[in-house]
């Protein structure tokens, strides 16, 4: 199987002088993750959500005062249309990065992506997703592949706090909570879209705001397999997990696929 067998196409693109909360815009219109960034039409860099909450939100800067070239990720790491998929899971993995432009005679001609591969090939799950302890094919419950170490953060606190939070720990969402007791969530998506497209800086918003409420959760007890039902319906990458009206952990996609590759179909569905 060849990258221009997965790939997508055509590409959003964006100027390295174009402001961040355009880029932001068009990427919630999208329904996107990232845009390549070009300089006099040649694919130069990109920017993606979590480049976005990091980048400026995590530093307090106000979003329309900052342009794509002065967030993105340059140089650009491409791949050909006919490089084995094989090969861009390689560079994917190494480079820990989520997507790849495609470029054929200097000419941007799509993009591949761990959704793209992973649609196309579920067979290469375990690249992106390596085996945390005993892979088991047999029926698991939330509480065996959970994450126990859960970060929460009142819901008055400001944007600006959790993104430096979300950068030093390296994680995607936080758990907002009211007087103690779980209310909601935001992810650094959350942040991308709600905080950039508003023009503001993180420092001036709050975590209620922006959060994602009510918050769906599971129990500990409930089946993995109910789990993978519950998020790829709600389209959401990580559930807290709630026991008797306590945070007792979390679940994420992450969390399932390195302990269950089976259910990849789940969450990378055929196109």
């Amino acid at each position: 199987m060849k990258v221009k067998d997965v790939m997508s196409g055509p590409v959003i693109t964006e100027d390295e002088d174009t402001s961040v909360t355009i880029i932001a815009r068009d990427m919630e219109l999208s329904e996107i993750g990232s845009v390549v960034i070009t300089r006099e039409d040649k694919p130069v860099g990109i920017v993606t959500d979590r480049d976005i909450s990091m980048k400026i939100c995590a530093k307090m800067g106000t979003p329309g005062e900052v342009t794509a070239k002065g967030i993105m990720t340059s140089p650009l790491i491409t791949i050909g249309p006919e490089a084995p998929v094989e090969t861009a899971c390689g560079l994917l993995a190494e480079t820990d990065i989520r997507r790849l432009p495609v470029m054929e005679n200097d000419k941007l001609v799509g993009i591949i992506s761990v959704r793209n591969i992973l649609s196309g090939a579920p067979e290469y799950v375990q690249r992106f997703y390596p085996a945390e302890g005993e892979l088991v094919s047999e029926q698991l419950e939330v509480g065996d592949v959970m994450t126990l170490d859960v970060i929460t953060v009142d819901e008055d606190t400001f944007v600006s706090e959790i993104s430096k939070d979300m950068e030093e720990t390296g994680i995607g969402g936080v758990v907002i909570t009211r007087g103690g007791k779980p209310i909601g969530m935001v992810t650094d998506r959350d942040i991308a879209s709600k905080v950039i497209m508003a023009d503001k800086k993180a420092s001036e918003i709050k975590a209620k705001e922006i959060m994602c409420s009510p918050l769906i959760t599971i129990g500990p007890d409930a089946s993995v397999e109910k789990a993978c039902g519950i998020m790829a319906a709600k389209g959401i990458r990580r559930m807290p997990v709630m026991d008797d009206d306590k945070l007792v952990g979390i679940i994420s996609v992450r969390n399932i696929l390195t302990r269950s590759p089976g259910h990849v179909y789940k969450f990378y569905p055929g196109e």
